[in-house]
């Protein structure tokens, strides 16, 4: 009798050494140094954590080979983090003028304080200009995509659609642009964690549920240029 397999989701996000995995194999393509980098910082790491245990533990061998663990746990976890960065930063370099390029940031912050999905809430299908929503510590966050007067004017509509359904929730609006007038793609990421805190994580839960309404997206395609299923800088490690 066959055995019954569970078809794939094909949407679903790869694990987290899937997703290292990727990371890695992109920098081997776009920024080859960024690996040896990673392996020389962790290594570094590693080296300071012990000498340091050599001098604090009296150079004895039990507290040499606690600081010794310490220090590989803690260099490996320091090479991850850079391998993360990097992937992240070659990621955002490499389709920082594609359309939808704001994804990656809403698929990163997704993954960790924020809610919501690297998919538009917005979408003008003529001039591909698009708004992202995602909801976290600093309140309701919508990210803009596309030419400036059009983009400013979805991201304030947006703005008012959420405001009816969640009173008194703070709302903040980002248009993202590399040409001056606008965030960076590259300080997207950065512009979102310096927002003020506002909610709690039991406040954003709620949010999130009554902002369901407003989710008329019915699977609104991202425009030509980037798949987000397919291209993702991969999760931070903690």
């Amino acid at each position: 009798m066959a055995k019954d397999t569970k078809p794939k989701n094909p949407n679903k996000a790869p694990g987290m050494f899937a997703q290292l995995r990727e990371g890695v194999n992109f920098l081997k393509v776009e920024n080859p140094k960024a690996l040896p980098i990673a392996i020389l910082i962790g290594i570094g790491v590693f080296a300071f954590i012990t000498v340091l245990g050599l001098f604090m533990s009296g150079a004895s061998i039990l507290g040499i080979s606690l600081w010794a663990a310490l220090g590989l746990m803690t260099g490996y976890l320091s090479g991850l983090y850079a391998i993360t960065r990097q992937a992240n930063t070659a990621v955002f370099k490499k389709y920082a003028n594609e359309p939808g390029r704001v994804s990656l940031v809403a698929g990163v912050l997704t993954r960790r304080a924020y809610k919501g999905t690297n998919q538009p809430t917005a979408v003008n299908p003529r001039t591909k200009d698009m708004v992202f929503r995602v909801v976290g510590p600093a309140g309701v966050v919508l990210l803009g995509d596309g030419s400036p007067t059009s983009t400013k004017a979805m991201l304030e509509d947006e703005r008012r659609k959420i405001q009816r359904v969640a009173q008194g929730v703070q709302v903040h609006m980002i248009y993202c642009s590399d040409n001056g007038d606008g965030v960076p793609l590259l300080q997207l990421e950065k512009a979102v964690k310096k927002l003020k805190r506002s909610l709690n994580r039991t406040d954003i839960r709620n949010v999130q549920n009554r902002l369901a309404a407003l989710d008329t997206r019915g699977g609104l395609p991202i425009p030509k240029g980037i798949d987000p299923m397919k291209v993702r800088a991969p999760k931070k490690m903690r």
